[in-house]
């Protein structure tokens, strides 16, 4: 079994992480991928990407003011929350094609921080050309800069298309039931 803390060996992404460079071109040249840090004009389109996700999960999310919970969330000192979407690149609304969130946490157990990836989702569309891949490569990125050695997540356990993504990368499948509690 291989160590909890060495990094996957992931083959090279389509471009270097958060380069700002184009990660996907078609042969046209017209569409262009890239990832780059969220933004707050992005949270509308944010938000209906997080409804498209939950939809896929199963589940519903409802409107609750997110936009400025999310502002001082991204863009507090310190950010309680980091986040990087999948842009086409243009100023026109409608060209986000995915996100990720996550967070730096410390482990009670190991007494060191880990990133916690919260979401990653990408449309359909953009599914299958190495974004997701290039995404994660940029979260590895983000956690040794932040001094983690490890990366944790969920996913729901009828995402079969998921869990042979994290595979493909050599995560380690940790069996645990996550519960919640309303502090209402």
């Amino acid at each position: 079994m291989r160590s909890p803390f060495a990094w996957p060996n992931i083959s090279k992404p389509l471009c270097a992480p958060f380069s700002h460079a184009p990660l996907f071109r078609n042969d046209e040249e017209k569409d262009t991928l890239e990832i780059r840090p969220i933004l707050p004009e992005d949270f509308s389109e944010l938000l209906s990407l997080c409804s498209e996700h939950a939809a896929y999960e199963g589940s519903v999310i409802s409107e609750s003011d997110q936009a400025t919970h999310w502002s001082s969330a991204f863009f507090g000192a310190p950010p309680q929350l980091h986040g990087w979407v999948c842009d086409e690149g243009t100023a026109a609304p409608g060209t986000l094609r995915g996100y990720m969130t996550a967070q730096v946490a410390i482990s009670t157990w190991s007494a060191r921080p880990y990133v916690f990836l919260d979401c990653i989702y990408l449309k359909p569309e953009v599914r299958r050309l190495g974004i997701g891949r290039s995404m994660i490569l940029r979260l590895i990125e983000f956690a040794r800069e932040h001094g983690c050695r490890e990366i944790q997540w969920q996913t729901i356990l009828s995402n079969q298309i998921a869990k042979a993504f994290y595979s493909s990368l050599g995560a380690i499948p940790v069996t645990k039931t996550r519960w919640t509690l309303s502090a209402a």
